[in-house]
């Protein structure tokens, strides 16, 4: 099985990223509807407890975080590459920052505005992801809106020079900053923001324009049976590496070190510098291999 599934909700940010991505590369693929807010009884079979979206399944294989599912579509279409190796580093940079300093300070203010979109529990199911000590920092909205606008000047100022974020062509960091202002823009405040520096606003539209690939949608128990159906190569990669804190093997917990504290437990299958594959066992759907990245996620080995 080879088909793309991405689990996705229609209002989230991140998964505009990855959409993005496979307009670029003009990929085929299939969108899974997933709930905005947790309990999510149809992704839970694959991730084992992991929540956030998108999550991208490929048969039996599961891939969480958009920094994995963006190497992993790279890897599997490489015909039409991203980003050249060239920009590759500051690309990353780039997402990094947008996926997080941007993110958080559009975010906030974003949802405040929108509030009559989303679900009424949304606020508390955020709110519950959040540890303690983020929520009791939390900063007053209009200095994050602030902060957005002067982030919005820097992404300007690079517009003003290049057709893209690093130069003539669409990359990774292109794809993490769209996702951000697509997403700030559905709040009227920070529409207009956005709409008061051209050069963001074309490159908006050129990138909207692009469309969304082929997509198709289907229902998330056709996911779960095409995960029932296949089975996972467990072949480590060539870059496989031994590591003595993640032991090939090992039974470990796995969360993220941000929000979102949901484990996924499962036996140490391979391991490279910057990601691991565990195995676990469904009772609904069989074995499957789910993918984390090393960046961003806590380890702990389970006895």
């Amino acid at each position: 099985m080879s088909e793309l599934i991405l689990h996705q909700y229609e209002l989230s940010p991140f998964s505009k990223k990855v959409i993005s991505i496979f307009a670029y590369k003009n990929l085929a693929w299939h969108a899974v509807e997933q709930p905005v807010v947790a309990p999510k009884p149809d992704l839970t079979p694959l991730t084992g407890g992991y929540r956030k979206i998108p999550v991208l399944q490929i048969g039996a294989h599961v891939y969480c975080d958009t920094k994995l599912i963006i190497r992993e579509l790279e890897a599997r279409y490489p015909d039409t590459p991203l980003t050249p190796p060239e920009l590759l580093g500051a690309a990353e940079l780039i997402a990094d920052w947008a996926d997080h300093r941007l993110f958080s300070n559009a975010a906030t203010p974003s949802i405040f505005e929108i509030a009559e979109l989303v679900p009424p529990e949304f606020f508390a199911d955020r709110a519950a992801m959040q540890r303690p000590e983020v929520m009791a920092a939390a900063l007053p909205v209009e200095h994050i809106k602030a902060q957005f606008v002067l982030d919005l000047q820097m992404i300007n100022r690079q517009l003003s020079a290049a057709d893209f974020m690093l130069g003539s062509r669409f990359t990774l960091a292109d794809a993490a900053v769209f996702h951000v202002l697509n997403f700030a823009g559905s709040a009227p405040s920070l529409r207009a923001e956005i709409d008061a520096h051209p050069a963001i606003r074309k490159w908006l539209k050129g990138i909207l324009d692009m469309g969304q690939g082929q997509r198709s949608d289907i229902e998330p128990s056709a996911a779960l049976d095409i995960a029932r159906d296949a089975s996972p190569d467990l072949t480590p990669p060539a870059n496989a590496i031994e590591d003595a804190a993640l032991t090939v093997g090992a039974n470990i917990a796995i969360r993220p070190n941000d929000y979102g504290q949901e484990e996924t437990i499962g036996e140490i299958v391979w391991v490279t510098a910057d990601a691991l594959a565990v195995k676990r066992t469904d009772e609904q759907i069989g074995d499957v291999l789910v993918h984390y990245p090393r960046l961003g996620y806590l380890f702990e080995t389970r006895d």
